[in-house]
């Protein structure tokens, strides 16, 4: 279910509604070596409680100049961190862990600050708050983790959006190191082409001929309008298809389905305000 949570909120913020720069940072061990590399576009969707008791929405975009205090490339049973700051007390940070053949992102945390007055001005509880989303995104050692494909990572009261990604931990010579390419980034196959079988009966001297059965494809989705309504006007429309692809478990292994959702059987919600 939050994977298609996820692909709604993917067709919402491709809208176009505020986009990022991408920012790109290094952590060095004491020899000035690089252990931890990372380059990407995040914004993040935080719902908030407001002081009349009501909820609001705002959204952030990781500025392109960043710091990285608080970062580590780990040893001595210590893991590696990194901690990509910015704004005013914002942060994010992601953990990593290995073994001997891959390395994986544990855990990203994403920390904000409603004492940020530009941001929520009208925030009722003040302070620092924090989003994480544990994962298993396992990655072979000595590779770069890759997604140009936008990413969605959901949590409470916060929607992140990843693109343009790549990471890389545990590194001993970026130059040679290889990509390994997200799931999304991974062309889906083409439909099978149909292959004829002919089958002859001797004793009757008939032919029947058979066609494999093929993979039909997805038809496009059919548009609609998703409205926001302020009393009786509508404050916000996205005229939109939406195709969502979902991640299922098949004899336990990953698969990929697509499917459109029908603008006639849905909902739309959201607020009306200056923002």
């Amino acid at each position: 279910m939050e994977r298609y949570l996820c692909g709604v909120m993917v067709c919402l913020l491709g809208l176009g509604l505020m986009r990022s720069e991408a920012f790109e940072v290094e952590v060095q061990d004491e020899s000035k070596k690089t252990c931890i590399s990372a380059r990407m576009n995040v914004n993040f969707t935080i719902q908030y409680e407001i002081s009349n008791g009501t909820l609001s929405n705002v959204t952030l975009a990781a500025p392109e100049k960043v710091t990285t205090d608080g970062s580590t490339c780990g040893g001595s049973g210590k893991a590696p961190l990194l901690v990509v700051n910015f704004g005013n007390n914002h942060s994010l940070s992601f953990n990593f862990t290995n073994n001997v053949t891959v390395y994986s992102i544990d855990a990203l945390i994403f920390t904000y600050n409603t004492n940020d007055s530009t941001l929520f001005p009208d925030a009722k509880s003040k302070g620092l708050f924090t989003a994480i989303k544990f994962v298993d995104e396992q990655i072979p050692l000595n590779s770069t983790y890759t997604c140009l494909h936008e990413e969605v990572v959901v949590t409470e009261n916060v929607v992140q959006v990843y693109w343009n990604v790549s990471v890389l931990a545990y590194a001993q010579d970026v130059t040679l190191h290889k990509e390994f390419h997200c799931s999304e980034d991974t062309p889906t196959p083409a439909p099978t082409t149909p292959t004829t079988h002919v089958v002859t009966t001797s004793n009757t001297n008939t032919t029947t001929t058979t066609q494999s059965p093929t993979t039909p494809p997805v038809e496009k989705p059919a548009v609609g309008d998703y409205k926001v309504f302020n009393g009786t006007d509508v404050c916000l429309l996205a005229s939109m298809g939406l195709q969502l692809n979902a991640s299922l478990l098949v004899d336990g292994k990953q698969a990929w389905t697509l499917f459109n959702i029908n603008p006639n059987n849905t909902n739309s919600s959201g607020s009306c305000n200056n923002e």
